[in-house]
């Protein structure tokens, strides 16, 4: 049978993870393996609510369905959740291997970040005679960062400079962070000489900020990274850094995997050295010697934009096509029509999946969405080899509606759509390795997060309009509509009806003796005497009629009709109805009707006014012989 993983990872390491996925692959692909990579875009910079909403898509499968899991615990940018998903993956038992950072029950493959950082501040200070360097850490608590700042304060006092406490920054791996602290710190009386930064991003901050300020690099201050991104060799200056061979990490931690789940693996262990780069950031290399990387970057820089563009471009349309609605019904017919004629990613399949909760507060907005996710899921558009289909309703376990193992092996990208903490649901894509290398993947989710939670907006106070108009429509003694409630919905039905050659019938009740059952036994009496007459009117016509209060005791009833042997029976069921209904109240004042109808002409120019005005004198005269009788 056909094996499946599941890969754990962090989007903003982009680079790195689209590397090991590339080393995964050349083991997976071989042994036809499906890889299924759950990516959160959790960040150090951004809220914890919205954290937790990205890395959500960690507790959308329990992973017993899989062969195995890799965990990439050192890019989740967080302490606890890559020790709860290692903690959940042994306790299942499952074969696990994290990397970067140990975890009892799981394989390890670590990565040694200390020998490459330890080489390149030793070669700072012996080759380019450094003494008061500064240090911009990514986040206090982060391993990676802890390892990379100890290997460089190892390296400083075994050649006798102390890195003093003062010169140490926390930036969280954000990236104005970095430039903030350079442009602060080269305004010193007595500023650094180098910058020895925990990623690349900060040094290529810093490097900004420094030319901001009038400095060059690395003339007036040397400056070094450490991951060795694309960006860092066609930077100018191409930044002196430290290479992770993820590609080779990710093909170990396959291969240790597969190892594992075959009962063959030599070792639980495995720790992959980095390496010293040498770049123009440190004075080392010649400028001349990075210019044919900057002209390929420089032509491959104006592709992206003209991509961004077109990508930009069909994130308005989806925008416009899909959003530009207020129900349910129209959202899923709009983006089954949108991705019908767009394929936004370049691999073979994609799958906008929203949540039971999500659907529900979509149809109405009362219903609460929730912070974790349901059983059920609502698959609204499955775009599979060109055709694309709606599968609707599926079990949460299946992940994926109508899964199989093709002959060929695929890589799955699951990413989360929820706003904060709150969860909508999350997107499939296959093969979009390079969509997450350039960031394509993060920007399409931001702006769908961002879409769902406005529209869940406008429906809402789409539904609250619709419930103020109800409200300023309706009578509330009785329910029925007021006169601008037979404004808003009667006058419709009766234009609408001409228009198909079709007469309305206008059908006019009023209460007889009215002022003397609220003489003689009070208003309450009164109020009581005019719901039931509205409940038994409402009761006995159609549901596609309208009915009115039209005044203090007289209503209106207003709808299609082509017969008036059909208006006769609707009279007639009025009257018994209330009749049977006064009965069994045991009133002690009797509660009796007079109606009056009237038939529309078509042809005619006559207003609804009008021809409630002319029922209104038909009720009265038999109003009148009611009265003549009981006289």
């Amino acid at each position: 049978m056909k094996r499946k993983i599941a890969v754990l990872a962090n989007g903003w390491n982009n680079i790195s993870i689209s590397q090991a996925l590339k080393g995964i692959r050349s083991v997976t692909d071989k042994l036809n393996i499906d890889i299924f990579l759950f990516l959160s875009f959790a960040a150090f910079a951004h809220s914890e609510a919205r954290n937790k909403g990205d890395d959500s898509i960690f507790d959308l499968s329990d992973y017993t369905e899989f062969d195995g899991v890799i965990l990439f615990a050192n890019m989740l940018n967080s302490e606890a959740t890559p020790r709860r998903l290692a903690q959940r993956i042994a306790e299942k038992k499952l074969c696990g291997v994290s990397v970067g950072i140990p975890y009892e029950g799981l394989s390890f493959v670590g990565i040694d970040n200390y020998k490459g950082m330890y080489d390149m501040v030793d070669h700072l200070v012996k080759e380019h005679h450094i003494k008061n360097p500064a240090f911009f850490a990514g986040a206090k608590e982060h391993p990676d960062s802890q390892e990379r700042l100890a290997a460089t304060k190892e390296a400083l006092n075994l050649n006798g400079i102390e890195l003093k406490s003062e010169n140490i920054c926390y930036t969280n791996w954000e990236y104005l962070t970095g430039i903030e602290y350079a442009v602060e710190f080269c305004k010193r009386p007595d500023p650094p000489d180098a910058f020895i930064c925990a990623n690349d991003h900060n040094a290529i901050a810093v490097c900004i900020g420094l030319n901001s300020m009038g400095y060059s690099v690395p003339d007036d201050f040397i400056v070094t990274g450490f991951d060795n991104i694309s960006y860092a060799e066609t930077f100018f200056p191409s930044i002196t850094t430290v290479y992770q061979d993820y590609e080779k990490i990710g093909y170990i931690a396959a291969w240790q995997l597969i190892e594992k789940l075959n009962g063959t693996s030599h070792s639980d262990h495995i720790v992959v050295s980095s390496s010293f780069v040498k770049n123009e950031s440190c004075g080392c290399k010649k400028i001349a010697e990075g210019e044919p990387r900057r002209h390929r970057f420089c032509i491959d820089s104006y592709k992206k934009e003209m991509d961004n563009i077109i990508f930009q471009a069909q994130e308005v349309e989806m925008t416009t096509s899909i959003f530009n609605c207020s129900t349910y019904d129209q959202f899923r017919s709009n983006l089954f029509q949108f991705y019908s004629n767009n394929s936004t990613f370049q691999g073979d399949e994609f799958y906008f999946i929203i949540d039971e909760n999500t659907r529900k507060n979509l149809i109405q907005s009362s219903s609460p969405i929730k912070t974790q996710y349901s059983d059920k899921m609502h698959c609204l558009v499955a775009r599979k080899k060109g055709q694309v289909s709606a599968p609707g309703e599926f079990p949460r376990k299946e992940l994926i509606p109508g899964y199989t193992k093709d002959d060929k092996p695929v890589v799955y990208t699951f990413s989360s759509m929820h706003f904060d903490e709150y969860l909508f649901g999350y997107v499939v894509t296959s093969d979009s390795i390079e969509n997450i290398r350039d960031r394509t993947l993060n920007m399409y989710m931001i702006q769908m997060n961002y879409n769902i939670e406005q529209y869940r907006k406008n429906c809402r106070l789409d539904e609250m309009n619709r419930t103020l108009l109800n409200i300023s429509n309706t009578d509330q003694l009785t329910g029925l509509n007021n006169r601008f409630g037979m404004n808003q919905n009667a006058l419709p039905i009766l234009e609408s009806s001409h228009k198909k050659g079709i007469p309305c019938a206008v059908v006019f009740v009023d209460i007889n003796r009215m002022k003397y059952i609220n003489d003689n036994f009070g208003h309450l009496q009164g109020d009581l005497a005019i719901r039931t007459v509205a409940s038994e009117l409402l009761g006995s016509i159609p549901k596609e009629w309208v009915g009115i209060r039209y005044g203090g005791d007289e209503f209106l009833a207003v709808g299609a009709c082509e017969e008036e042997d059909r208006v006769k029976t609707i009279v007639k069921d009025i009257q018994d109805n209330l009749e049977k209904h006064v009965a069994s109240m045991k009133l002690t004042y009797p509660l009796t009707v007079s109606i009056g109808y009237i038939l529309s002409d078509p042809s005619s120019e006559s207003s609804l006014i009008d021809y409630v005005n002319k029922a209104d004198s038909l009720m009265y005269r038999n109003k009148q012989r009611t009265y003549e009788k009981e006289d």
